[in-house]
């Protein structure tokens, strides 16, 4: 429509100047020539004929010439006409602040029931509150400097208040012979809310991973770390900078460096598994995980791996300390059935090889071997009676240093003969703690026994007692012939011993009493170089 109007302002009167001064000349010319021939140039009724034909003739020729042309012009406007009143993209135009024109789809989607609704209607009306300091920064040099603005993305408002997103691009008109601003919007709310879920949907599988507490890692098809979550590092002790590009096997131990691969390979290969594996953490500490890993499949095709490792070495401890307390409930259970039905019998047995002993002759060395062999199952007994048996227990406040002196002295004796010497060394803030003097007693005991058994060639012990922070720690280091890592995590076990004539339950009655002192146990021993046993105590056994 605009085009049209140019040329019509510009090229129209052009060409009907021109066609106009060459039909004029050409007129003249051989109007004049033709009269010249004939003699007639006296004649003025001729000459004033020839006017009035010529004006006849140039009234003709501007009529038909602006036919035509008021004919395209129609035509040109109604194809514009239809075009705009049919286009899916909504136009509107507005001049002085408010809407002078408006398309259909103008109309549709500002919720208007008809475009004449929002004629003179003010265009701010329709500009979202947070964008209207932006509506007129943008006008103003559409306005003034006639500058096409360039296209934004902003909310408008619908007639009845809803809000819409819509991307808009502004150009200066002339409409109706006045200087107006057309807008051609897109709406992009259904975009924009697609965008904002897709947003929202990204951030809560990013919160998912990030918060969650198992360790989660993105691995390339070479096994290398592209990406990972706060609790990897938490996990394996590395900082994110030390994990990435880097094998994700690195920190396996050895024995399932290949389980690990294995793993892997089948993940690339579209299945999804999970194994148990231990890794060392940068502190040094073995790390039980249940490792499982998953394929990432973009456009049906593998693309990566995606690793999930739970830290289970609290369930494995718990699974451990759980099967040991079923099997002190069995042995509770075995314990209460039988031991008082063995205890009469033995009494029964012992008292007549006594008396045997003393009617016979000769056979003396048979008869202590059968009280030994009687005394050795009344102190099974005795032991199975502590497991089955809760004791009855009364906490006083005890000086500990006391307790192991009187236990130290007890053991002089079978430590000379064995070549062995006990050294202590008692801090002199030793406060006094309260517990069970007899219980504490049984543990020590039992404590230097296997230390003393252990030194077959004789050597040193040190007792150490020492407060650290809000607990007591006595260490007993002795230089006997060690435990294997593998059986030190078998001590403790009902019926599990390293002696020959050891019945497994010594150290396992020292725990639970040490336990009901809320304290622990700790061993650590090297073959052939000696074993310390940590006695940890809490000052506060309540606390």
């Amino acid at each position: 429509m605009h085009n049209w109007s140019k040329a019509l302002n510009f090229r129209t009167p052009f060409k009907i100047s021109l066609v106009y001064m060459l039909l004029g000349s050409l007129w003249i010319i051989l109007s004049d020539r033709f009269m010249d021939i004939l003699n007639l140039s006296g004649a003025i009724t001729i000459h004033s004929t020839k006017g009035l034909f010529y004006v006849f003739l140039t009234a003709l020729v501007l009529y038909l010439w602006v036919t035509r042309l008021k004919k395209a012009l129609t035509e040109s406007d109604e194809r514009y006409r239809i075009l705009v009143e049919h286009s899916p993209e909504p136009l509107v135009v507005h001049s002085k602040g408010k809407i002078v024109y408006i398309n259909p789809a103008g109309a549709e989607i500002f919720g208007a029931a008809s475009p004449e609704e929002l004629i003179d209607y003010p265009v701010m009306n329709l500009v979202h509150p947070d964008y209207i300091d932006i509506a007129k920064e943008r006008i103003r040099p559409l306005e003034e400097e006639r500058v096409p603005a360039a296209p934004i993305e902003q909310k408008f408002l619908r007639v009845d208040r809803q809000v819409i997103d819509v991307e808009v691009i502004a150009v200066p008109i002339i409409y109706l012979g006045k200087p107006a601003v057309q807008l051609i919007c897109r709406d992009i709310t259904e975009r924009k809310r697609a965008q904002r879920m897709l947003e929202e949907r990204e951030q809560s599988y990013k919160s998912l991973v990030e918060n969650n507490p198992d360790a989660i890692f993105e691995l390339d098809l070479n096994g290398r770390i592209l990406n990972m979550n706060p609790a990897t590092e938490r996990i394996t002790g590395y900082q994110q900078e030390e994990l990435l590009h880097q094998s994700f096997c690195h920190f396996m131990v050895d024995g399932d460096h290949f389980k690990a691969l294995n793993l892997f390979e089948a993940s690339t290969k579209g299945e999804s598994n999970s194994i148990e594996v231990a890794i060392t953490n940068k502190r040094g500490y073995f790390v039980e995980l249940n490792l499982k890993m998953v394929p990432i499949i973009i456009n049906d095709k593998i693309d990566g791996v995606y690793g999930i490792a739970k830290d289970i070495t609290e369930r494995k401890r718990t699974d451990e300390l759980l099967l040991k307390s079923e099997k002190l409930s069995v042995v509770g259970q075995l314990a209460a059935g039988v031991a008082h039905e063995i205890r009469n019998p033995l009494t029964s047995l012992r008292g007549f090889v006594q008396l045997l002993q003393t009617k016979t002759d000769n056979y003396d060395e048979y008869f202590q071997i059968m009280l030994t062999e009687l005394d050795r199952i009344n102190y099974i007994v005795s032991e199975f009676l502590v497991i089955a048996k809760p004791q009855a227990v009364s906490f006083e406040m005890k000086d500990l240093r006391k307790i192991l002196h009187d236990v130290i002295s007890l053991f002089d004796t079978q430590a000379i003969l064995n070549d062995v010497q006990i050294h202590t060394t008692f801090d002199s803030d030793i406060p006094l703690i309260n517990c069970e003097e007899n219980q504490l007693k049984q543990v020590v005991i039992n404590i230097l026994k296997n230390a003393i058994e252990a030194m077959s060639e004789g050597g040193t012990i040190e007792i150490l007692m020492k407060v650290d922070d809000d607990k007591l720690v006595i260490r007993f280091i002795d230089q006997g012939c060690g435990i294997s890592e593998e059986r030190i995590a078998m001590l403790g076990e009902p019926f599990y011993t390293t002696k020959e004539k050891g019945t497994g339950l010594g150290l396992m009655v020292s725990q639970k009493i040490i336990e009901a002192h809320h304290g622990r146990l700790h061993i650590k021993s090297q073959i052939d170089i000696g074993t310390t046993v940590d006695l940890i105590l809490p000052l506060d056994p309540n606390g």
